[in-house]
């Protein structure tokens, strides 16, 4: 029996059209449970996603919480990203980039949900990584982070209630 479910998320918003594979997360709990309703002494057991090559990872992690109704906080990711979109401070010069795509060193957030009000997103992620010359990079990703391979994620994740 597998411990790995796919992911649903929209196609018509996160899927390439040239890329027809979904997220997928993978838990160490049966498969008929949503991620995160089982722990182990209060704590809950860590969930591994796999976003492929051509999404948006942070649209994957919201669309994920969304999906099961969970808090999620990212604790660490690897694999190649492209077209990140990072908050320098202000009056810093953005580093020159040689890569089009780059591997994750560090890959950190929470999502917490939707301001009722607003209807804004709840989260700040944050992502360092290095180009093919070692040219190390990273900050709060503004808006967007593309998969460049399967980049995968471990999450800690509880039920919003």
């Amino acid at each position: 029996m597998s411990n790995s479910r796919k992911f649903d998320g929209s196609p018509s918003t996160l899927l390439p059209e040239e890329n027809h594979e979904e997220p997928k997360s993978k838990d160490t709990s049966s498969p008929s449970a949503a991620p995160g309703s089982e722990s182990m002494n209060g704590i809950n057991k860590p969930v591994i996603l796999e976003i492929p090559s051509g999404f948006d990872v942070i649209s994957c992690v919201v669309q994920f919480a969304l999906h099961f109704g969970l808090f999620v906080n990212v604790l660490t990711g690897h694999g190649l990203i492209s077209d990140v979109d990072v908050a320098y401070s202000p009056g810093a010069i953005r580093p020159l980039c040689s890569s089009t795509c780059y591997h994750i060193i560090s890959f950190s957030g929470t999502y917490r949900g939707s301001d009722a009000a607003s209807g804004n997103i709840i989260s700040v992620f944050h992502v360092q990584f290095v180009d093919d010359k070692g040219n190390v990079m990273g900050g709060r990703i503004l808006s967007h982070t593309k998969a460049a391979s399967t980049v995968t994620l471990v999450l800690a994740v509880s039920k919003n209630a």
